[in-house]
């Protein structure tokens, strides 16, 4: 794992093995509010419960975590990392605006795996180092899904129909399902589940990316 610059100014991490960004090279911070607060959070109301497949460098959650605040609402966040992001590369991304963002950053990480602990008045977060594959979801638990895996040629597997079946029965009535993908196969396989489909302008001037609504 290296450190890479966006165009934006800000930091992500790059995989050279895979030639694969965890976030757009064109702006990390801008991406994850685009594609999560914007059509995850803003599209729901109340209290919420958010699962994540990728917690990667944390960039999801600190938002949501402010978004939390912002909103006067309270965020339940479970997200799935199986290969978590080294301390020494965290300590060199610049997602936070202010000394407060810092500390929250700083909180959100120190939270151990598999543990769940409350960071803020609003905002407790589960931390599971696993795969989604090998993961027990119940039933209608989750009002948002963060789908922030890589890339569908470069992890293949978490893009299965399976997959998304699984997410499916996860996810509350009127819940949503929210990613950067656009990819055809995603679409037919979202479909496939019962997610309803909309493909609204993506981050960063990309064309599209997905929500998908179970109704």
């Amino acid at each position: 794992m290296e450190i890479h610059i966006t165009k934006s100014g800000d930091k992500t991490i790059y995989i050279p093995s895979l030639d694969e960004t965890y976030h757009s090279r064109n702006g990390a911070i801008s991406e994850s509010n685009h594609v999560f607060i914007q059509h995850g959070i803003n599209r729901t109301k109340g209290d919420i419960n958010i699962l994540e497949i990728g917690f990667g460098t944390g960039l999801n959650a600190l938002l949501a975590a402010q978004e939390s605040k912002k909103q006067n609402r309270k965020i339940f966040y479970h997200t799935l990392e199986p290969i978590p992001v080294p301390n020494h590369l965290l300590e060199q991304l610049n997602y936070y605006q202010t000394i407060e963002g810092k500390g929250l950053f700083k909180k959100i990480h120190e939270v151990k795996w598999e543990s769940i602990e409350q960071v803020t008045d609003n905002f407790t977060i589960h931390k599971t180092e696993k795969k989604l594959e090998y993961v027990s979801l119940g039933d209608a638990q989750y009002d948002v899904v963060f789908f922030d895996a890589f890339a569908p040629k470069k992890q293949p597997e978490l893009w299965d129909r399976t997959i998304f079946n699984k997410l499916f029965k996860s996810v509350r009535q009127n819940g949503i399902l929210t990613t950067y993908s656009a990819a055809g196969k995603l679409k037919r396989h979202l479909k496939s589940a019962g997610f309803l489909l909309e493909n609204p302008p993506g981050a960063n001037g990309k064309r599209e990316m997905s929500v998908a609504i179970k109704k």
